[in-house]
């Protein structure tokens, strides 16, 4: 009998009121039903000459109508800061007094009726309080509630005619109806735990596909950065070259490429020792990240003791500008040496920018053979064309 005092399934919950159930239970349509049912059962006291109970039950209606009307419009107007226990609240009075309504109606056209008239009219009422019972899972404190109005109605009037038989029978109607109404309370509450269950499981798996998919960013980060200088690595570069030769074939984006090596790297790391080596690395990488921050393009651990770049757009129009800027960024730093002393570093740069033929490896080629050739003139040095008097920089 628990179930029966509900006032309605899922009411508790704040985060998903049941506003859908509530819609349904303010809608006016089963209320146009209910009255066009019982005013068609008013017919036959209507023929018998009853025409003032008839007047009657026609203006209890159309209020009772009327009101319904007036609660659905407004709830369907509600302010986003209305809760539904005070939608179910007013809910719980206007079906009291549809409860009433239906009953008065009913016990009026019952009284002094003919037999006939009384069949229809307990069938009409019948189907009311089976209709109503039908929705008993939305809320099933106020459905018990017009049940009993309506049984208790009729039941007055009956035994006002000596027609005690009546309340038995509606004893073990109402018991039927109260069963039926624990089964259905009971089927939505599984139903509820299950979309609760399904909801739960839904967050869960959106988690753990979140968790999912930041791990897989990390791990791609992880395979496309190199360890020791936090730059891109050779897997990185050749992907971020690919997408650029795309930009710049697609949408005419100037392209260039810049290979960097640390000049007499293999000496000062033999000399200085692998840990000097490494701190050369990063500190040429840590100028080069620096100098990448407001530019279009990257940097990256081409291997080895070697570096790349890629600009696009504007810097790439000026490469070999750019790239005297980086020589003459890495020469003036300074490296503590095993002695106590200090030393600094340079580098050597070639040069390319792409031209409409180039593709990834004609152009690394290039890159890589004005690098060369920078080497061969002395290094220290950008070398930004196959030509000596192209060089830029001084040994």
């Amino acid at each position: 009998m628990r179930k029966l005092t509900l006032p309605m399934v899922g009411i508790d919950n704040e985060t998903d009121p049941p506003w859908e159930h509530l819609g349904t239970l303010f809608h006016i349509f089963p209320h146009i039903v209910a009255a066009v049912a019982i005013l068609s059962a008013a017919i036959l006291p209507f023929m018998e000459g009853r025409t003032l109970e008839v007047s009657v039950v026609l203006a209890i209606l159309s209020l009772q109508v009327s009101m319904r009307g007036v609660a659905d419009f407004h709830f369907r107007r509600r302010k986003p800061s209305d809760t539904a226990q005070q939608w179910l609240k007013l809910f719980t009075l206007v079906s009291l007094m549809s409860g009433f309504a239906w009953g008065a109606s009913l016990a009026i056209l019952y009284s002094g009726g003919s037999p006939d008239t009384k069949v229809v009219i307990l069938a009409i009422g019948c189907g009311i309080l089976q209709s109503s019972a039908a929705r008993a899972y939305m809320a099933p404190r106020s459905t018990l509630l017009v049940i009993l109005v309506m049984i208790a109605s009729i039941n007055l009037v009956a035994v006002r005619e000596g027609n005690w038989i009546m309340v038995p029978i509606c004893l073990a109607y109402v018991g039927f109806l109260a069963s039926y109404m624990i089964r259905l309370i009971a089927m939505d509450e599984r139903r509820l735990a299950a979309e609760k269950k399904t909801r739960t499981l839904v967050a869960a798996l959106a988690d753990s596909n979140e968790k999912l998919t930041d791990a897989n960013e990390q791990l791609r980060r992880h395979a496309v950065t190199d360890a020791l200088t936090g730059l891109s690595n050779r897997r990185g570069f050749d992907e971020q070259l690919s997408r650029r030769l795309g930009r710049y074939r697609n949408q005419g984006e100037a392209l260039a490429l810049l290979l960097i090596d640390i000049d007499h790297f293999k000496l000062f790391n033999d000399t200085q020792g692998h840990q000097a080596g490494d701190a050369a690395l990063q500190v040429v990488a840590e100028v080069l990240a620096a100098r990448m921050r407001d530019v279009d393009g990257t940097a990256a651990r081409y291997g080895g003791e070697e570096f790349a770049v890629v600009l696009q757009g504007d810097h790439a129009l000026q490469a070999g500008v750019f790239a005297e800027d980086l020589r003459r960024r890495v020469g003036s730093l300074f490296l503590s040496t095993s002695d106590g002393g200090s030393t600094n570093l340079t580098v050597s740069i070639g040069v390319a920018i792409a031209g409409p033929d180039d593709d990834e490896r004609n152009l690394i080629a290039l890159a890589d053979r004005r690098l060369y050739e920078a080497k061969a003139q002395g290094r220290d040095r950008v070398c930004d064309a196959d030509h000596a008097e192209r060089l830029v920089g001084s040994a």
